[in-house]
């Protein structure tokens, strides 16, 4: 179960960034001509609330749990 939960994890990462990719190869020639700190900018961008999201997701399941086993 755990397996099929991190396949699901990684696919879905994946196509994220395939998704997310897509716009950035729409203009190669304005993607590419960005200095690595846009770049870097904009991944920052992207990645934060990703980031944010997950943090609190396994705060959020920790709490229930500990909240669940005290309940018994």
């Amino acid at each position: 179960m755990k397996r099929l939960h991190a396949l699901r994890t990684a696919a879905t990462a994946a196509g994220g960034v395939l998704g997310l990719a897509a716009p950035a190869l729409a203009c190669p020639y304005c993607s590419l001509s960005q200095g690595l700190d846009t770049l870097v900018y904009i991944l920052a961008f992207l990645a934060i609330p990703y980031a944010v999201v997950t943090v609190v997701m396994l705060c959020m399941k920790k709490v229930l749990a500990g909240e669940q086993s005290a309940g018994e």
